[in-house]
């Protein structure tokens, strides 16, 4: 049984539009990957998450009441047994998946973090086979198995001080499975809410958790340079709220499968970004991972495989 037969009933062919999002969303995210690299010279990773996400907080809000108001309807409020599975998927994605970026990209290139992130279809399948008892056939174990090796590759990457664990892969790694973990528990939630009152939910939510480094944002917007400032305005608006926004569109039309599966090109042009934006490349061991990975991951995505 497959992802698309268990969370959703079968649709017919989504609209154009909804492929649209989605190339919007993973346009933006790669954009994300090299502005965080960028923002990490003048604020600490805590401080980039909390100014970020608060920025994000107000364009969500504000994009959830105007579409509100364009239809018409009341500002929808979450059942009491949604309650906790918002919260939830807030400190999942906003948490655990922001924090865990800033952190390893203190570490890692922003080619090395997106490649790693693109294992998200790899980890959904096994969150899959876990929690909702979905059959892998042995090209799908056999792709998780190519898959973490190349992973494992990218753990070494990026490293100046010899053959050791790179940390801060470390903590990308750990962002991508919560993020993983969002992308199954918000799919039901997108069966009962728009995609615009959830990303307005789960981001101020995500942004109240990371109160605790109010202050760290305070000295650093002191002290930042107007362009830094700047940069996170729009880390908030574009890849944050924006982003969210469109990838929970297409992810109401679209299996959790289909719509993780798109990750894979998130490597290539974060990578393209890279080089346009900062000049930064992964390292060869980083690329070789990382390609190997994406082999693992294209028989993880094979429909055989399931």
């Amino acid at each position: 049984m497959t992802v698309e037969e268990t969370v959703a009933p079968a649709r017919s062919a989504p609209p154009l539009t909804v492929w649209l999002a989605l190339l919007g969303a993973l346009t933006l995210w790669a954009s994300a990957f090299v502005g965080i690299s960028s923002a990490l010279a003048d604020f600490t990773p805590g401080a980039i998450s909390l100014v970020r996400y608060a920025v994000s907080s107000v364009v969500a809000v504000l994009m959830w009441l105007a579409y509100s108001r364009r239809r018409r309807e009341k500002a929808e409020v979450p059942a009491r047994r949604d309650v906790w599975p918002i919260v939830a998927s807030a400190f999942l994605v906003v948490v655990v998946y922001s924090l865990g970026i800033n952190y390893g990209e203190q570490s890692v290139t922003p080619g090395t973090a997106s490649f790693i992130a693109g294992q998200a279809p790899v980890f959904s399948i096994m969150l899959a086979w876990l929690l909702l008892r979905e059959r892998v056939a042995g090209r799908g174990w056999l792709g998780v198995g190519i898959g973490a090796a190349g992973v494992v590759l990218m753990l070494f990457a990026d490293q100046s001080g010899g053959v050791q664990i790179n940390n801060g892969s470390l903590f990308v790694l750990a962002a991508t499975v919560g993020e993983c973990l969002y992308f199954v528990l918000s799919k039901p939630l997108l069966e009962r809410y728009s995609p615009h009152a959830l990303n307005a939910w789960v981001t101020v939510a995500g942004t109240v958790m990371l109160l605790p480094y109010a202050g760290q944002a305070l000295s650093s917007l002191a002290s930042a340079p107007t362009g830094s400032i700047l940069l996170l305005v729009y880390l908030g608006i574009f890849p944050g709220a924006v982003a969210y926004l469109l990838w929970n569109m297409a992810l109401a039309h679209l299996s959790v499968t289909a719509t993780t599966s798109s990750l894979y090109a998130l490597p290539a042009i974060t990578i393209v970004m890279s080089v346009l934006w900062v000049d930064k490349l992964p390292s060869t061991l980083g690329v070789i991972g990382g390609l190997v990975s994406l082999v693992g991951a294209g028989l993880v995505a094979n429909r055989q495989s399931h």
